[in-house]
Parts: C-alpha cells; structure tokens; sequence
C-alpha cells in the first residue's frame, strides 16, 4: 500500500456525539419551514440538511440560507460538546508516526468540523500528508468527491494501492467505489458481521492493527 486514509471520528478518536439528539434538533429546525422530517429519514443529517435546503430554497432562497446556517450551527453545537470529552484512541499516534516514516502516505477526512477535530486533536495535521474536514470540501463522504479529494492531494494515481480504514460501513462503501482496498474497525458500534457483508477487506480491531495485518510489521 502506497497510502491509507483514515476516518477520524470512532477510528482515530473516541467520541460520544449524541447524533439522535443533533437530528431532532435539526428536525425541529425543518418545522419552522414547513417541511415534514418524516419525508428525509432516510438520510444521513448533513444531506438531510442539504435536502432540505433545496427544498426551501426553491420557494426562498433567503430562508433555505437562513435554515442552512442554522442546521449546521446545530450539528457544530454537538459535535463541540462531544469533544470536549473526546480522546484519541491507544497507539493511534504512534501508528500515524510508524506509517510516514516507513513512506505511506497518510490522510485523514472526516464529517466532523475543523474546530471539533482540533478540540481533540490539535496535531492532527503534523501526523498526516492530507487533511479535510467537513469545512475543506464541498460534499463529505460517503461521497465521491471527499475522498477522490483526498486521493488527489496525495498525488496517488492508483487508487488500488491506497487503504481506506473506517469504523462504519459507509467508509467501506466509499472506499470500494473508489476502488480502494478497505478495512474496518471495531472501535465503533459496526459489528464484524456488517463490515463482512459490507465487503471489507479487513476487519481489525482497531485501527492500529493495520502495521501486522496489512504491512506486516508491529509497533513493537
């Protein structure tokens, strides 16, 4: 492997983000303008929000703004209070260090904002080649873009000897499509037997068990 992407959020870091908290209160949002939550359950939040604001914008661009910005006020509110009881998991610096000295590349993207990160892992960005967060692309994954993005900046023309490595199967997904070797980690709440059906193409423990089961090396 040339390269390994990383989430962040339950891969490289331990949070308790209260995502059905975020939802209602951005749902409470969506009443003030008239649009039924019922009808966007099926999306993640941040596309629930940009659903929604097409959908608003159509009949008031002022009012689809006015609900964006709200919206992501919220999502910002929770995921800063998650961070402040944040840690970065065992060993994930170590392994980061291990990696670019031994040549990998290494990139993090993460749905989570710059200033959330930075609460709980202010160094992010001297351990990585390539970092973007939710404020550095224009659609986050499981979208194409963030991670063709990331692939970009790292200057790697075969997507095939890169690694995507996440705790949800979304990061699986994402990876496969970009035609990426991928891997879960069990330091989320994905079960081994989703990221099985998935496809993962490893699924470890955590995220720093990558050295042995993938480059066969140890940090010992």
């Amino acid at each position: 492997m040339d390269a390994v992407i990383f989430d962040y959020d339950g891969t490289l870091v331990h949070l308790n983000i209260d995502f059905g908290a975020m939802r209602r209160d951005v749902e409470e949002a969506l009443d003030a303008h008239g649009i039924e939550p019922e009808d966007l359950k099926g999306l993640y939040i941040l596309e629930m929000i940009d659903e929604a604001t097409g959908q608003i914008s159509e009949k008031s661009p002022l009012e689809g703004s006015t609900f964006y910005r709200r919206s992501h006020e919220i999502v910002t509110q929770h995921e800063l209070a998650a961070a402040k009881e944040g840690k970065i998991l065992p060993g994930v610096v170590q392994m980061l260090g291990l990696l670019r000295k031994r040549g990998v590349k290494v990139g993090v993207i993460t749905r989570n904002c710059d200033k959330a990160v930075k609460m709980v892992f202010p160094h992010i960005e001297s351990l990585c080649d390539v970092y973007i967060p939710r404020d550095g692309v224009s659609r986050v994954k499981p979208h194409p873009d963030h991670l063709a993005m990331a692939l970009e900046r790292l200057g790697l023309e075969n997507a095939e000897r890169a690694l995507m490595v996440g705790d949800h199967v979304l990061d699986v997904e994402g990876g496969k499509r970009m035609k990426m070797k991928t891997a879960g980690v069990l330091t989320g709440k994905t079960t081994r037997q989703q990221f099985t059906e998935a496809g993962a193409d490893f699924i470890l423990n955590d995220a720093t068990r990558i050295l042995d089961h993938v480059f066969g090396e140890s940090m010992l």
